[in-house]
């Protein structure tokens, strides 16, 4: 029987490679190792990263999504009074002098010691001295700390602080707090945070000697509004300017109102770091607001105020501020009423006006929501917080909506956001205890 002329082709044509599934297989591995060696490369990390959040900002809108506070006035005044006794009472510090320092060595003396400035403070003044480090990738925090340290005298630069600050390498934010603690950990330099910032601060404790470090609003044409930190070292009362080292924009100048209105987004925060010995330097410079409780008083005065004298966005962060301020108080229930009033504001405002980052960089609604048994609040405003984000790194988030699930009786979802938190924040104790509750 004569071969079929299939089967003879069959025989003249030889088997092709590309038919052995094997070698797809191959071919998929080897292109997957290839892109993750590729973004080894901290360029091509950061570019494939914003890619991603370009893309899951497009199809998931944050500014379209507006957190709703559902439990006003639904907890009793016992409730209320009995989780307040709970909360864990505001404690400023009485000076400068509490932080403990576990590095000493001698400070060199190129930088004068500052003195108490004679007011009126000069119409102009400039700080030598300070130099400018560009940030890498959301680094703004470390990098303006690093700045600051070098400038007193420990020289550094943003990758050591980085490690030193961040919980995990996508942290989304570091807090003056953070910086604080940093800096009389690891220095033998002191660290004061204020609030209620302006200008007459400024002026008084640059003129004294002593850089500024700050956090405000910072807002991107394309990405919208974030947080951002900067050092000022000059002012010009003249030309109505500050001069800033910015580790983003490079040097640049800002006006007195712009700089004002951008530093109300954070309740006026800022950071003054000094020598030991220049301490009673810096509270004398600071007047009233060298008392921790006097300072906040003063600063709630101010943010009351400028709730009945703006409006639009600034009146959003006028009452978040407010509320930030209250936390900072312990007066938790009140906290909560103001940040309900800024939310209500904020579901008001043009979507592209939103600051939809606010929670990444300022946590107090969670504590006022929480410390007022609003457990559902602080929950939903957690979850909206994370699925508004396209890298979730915010430990801090994940640490109040498993606490508030804990108290709700849901342990599945208390466990699950505890561990995230621990994901973020590696043998963070809090986070720890609360998985620990979660489990048992």
């Amino acid at each position: 029987m004569s071969k079929s002329t299939e089967e003879l082709k069959k025989q003249i044509r030889p088997a092709s490679t590309w038919r052995k599934p094997w070698l797809y297989l191959a071919l998929i591995v080897v292109l997957a190792l290839l892109v993750i060696a590729t973004l080894q490369v901290p360029a091509i990390e950061t570019r494939a990263r914003n890619l991603y959040s370009t893309i899951y900002y497009r199809l998931n809108p944050p500014t379209e999504n507006v957190f709703g506070p559902a439990q006003q006035g639904t907890v009793s005044s016992q409730v209320i009074a009995t989780l307040t006794a709970m909360a864990p009472s505001a404690t400023p510090e009485a000076t400068a002098t509490q932080a403990e320092t576990v590095q000493e060595t001698s400070l060199p003396t190129e930088i004068p010691l500052a003195t108490a400035t004679a007011f009126p403070v000069p119409a102009s003044f400039v700080l030598d001295g300070m130099g400018l480090e560009y940030q890498t990738f959301n680094n703004c925090g470390p990098a303006n700390l690093s700045m600051n340290l070098t400038y007193w005298g420990w020289p550094t630069e943003q990758s050591v602080t980085e490690a030193g600050l961040k919980t995990h390498k996508d942290d989304r934010n570091v807090m003056l707090q953070e910086m604080q603690a940093y800096t009389e950990a690891n220095t033998n330099l002191k660290g004061l945070i204020r609030f209620g910032g302006d200008m007459e601060v400024i002026k008084a404790l640059l003129s004294g000697g002593f850089p500024v470090l700050l956090e405000r609003g910072h807002t991107d044409e394309e990405d919208g509004w974030m947080g951002h930190y900067s050092i000022v070292t000059a002012y010009d009362d003249n030309t109505q300017t500050v001069q800033i080292p910015d580790t983003l924009l490079g040097m640049m100048s800002m006006n007195y109102a712009d700089l004002e209105k951008d530093w109300a987004h954070f309740d006026g925060i800022y950071l003054v770091v000094y020598r030991p010995e220049q301490e009673e330097s810096v509270l004398t410079l600071l007047g009233e607001d060298a008392d921790p409780v006097k300072n906040l008083e003063r600063t709630l005065s101010k943010v009351e105020a400028r709730t009945l004298q703006v409006s639009g966005q600034d009146l959003f962060f006028a009452w978040y501020s407010k509320g930030s301020v209250l936390v900072e108080m312990g007066n938790y229930v009140e906290a909560a009423q103001a940040y309900d009033q800024a939310f209500a504001v904020y579901s008001q405002l043009d979507p592209g006006l939103r600051p939809w980052r606010i929670t990444w960089y300022q946590v107090g609604p969670y504590l006022a929501y929480y410390y007022s048994g609003r457990y559902q609040d602080s929950l939903n405003l957690a979850e909206q917080t994370i699925a508004n984000t396209s890298f979730p790194s915010l430990p801090e988030t994940w640490y109040w909506g498993g606490q508030s699930a804990l108290m709700l009786g849901d342990k599945t979802t208390a466990e699950k956001y505890f561990r995230k938190a621990l994901e973020f924040y590696p043998n963070w104790d809090l986070a720890l205890q609360g998985l620990a509750q979660a489990e048992s």
